[in-house]
This record gives structure tokens, C-alpha cells and sequence, in this order.
């Protein structure tokens, strides 16, 4: 399936180097559902916990008593 979005230029080379554009996550909610999240995400092997940022209020990204936490990847 990934292979669907990797376009290999030149198919005599063993070796390709594929260069990802990183992506960023944004988690914005209770601080309990941020963190349950966190830790789902680490528990499937996809993130670190401590790759995450610390959460923070929201503002008005949210709704009241929301943080928002960030990862890029």
C-alpha cells in the first residue's frame, strides 16, 4: 500500500533513498483524553510518549479546560 506513494527514479540502484516530508499531529482535548491518546499511540508502536510535547491550554483552539500536545514525525 505504501509503495503506491514512493516513485522510484532510477530501478538500477539497490539502494533508494526516499525522502518523507515530515507530518505534525496536533491532540487537542482534556488533558485525560490527550494523554490516554499518547499512550494508545506509544502502545501500537507508533510514537514515543516522550516524543510528544507537553500539553498546554488550548485556548482557542479548544474548548474550555482543553491542551493541545504536538509530535512531529
Amino acid at each position: 500500500m505504501a509503495e503506491e506513494f514512493v516513485t522510484l527514479e532510477d530501478n538500477s540502484s539497490n539502494q533508494v533513498q526516499v525522502s518523507r516530508e515530515k507530518i505534525k499531529h496536533l491532540l487537542i482535548g482534556s488533558p485525560n483524553v490527550v494523554k490516554t491518546t499518547i499512550h494508545r499511540l506509544h502502545t501500537i508502536g507508533y510514537a514515543e510518549v516522550g516524543s510528544w510535547s507537553k500539553p498546554v491550554i488550548a485556548g482557542s483552539l479548544g474548548e474550555s479546560g482543553d491542551v493541545v500536545s504536538l509530535l512531529i514525525r
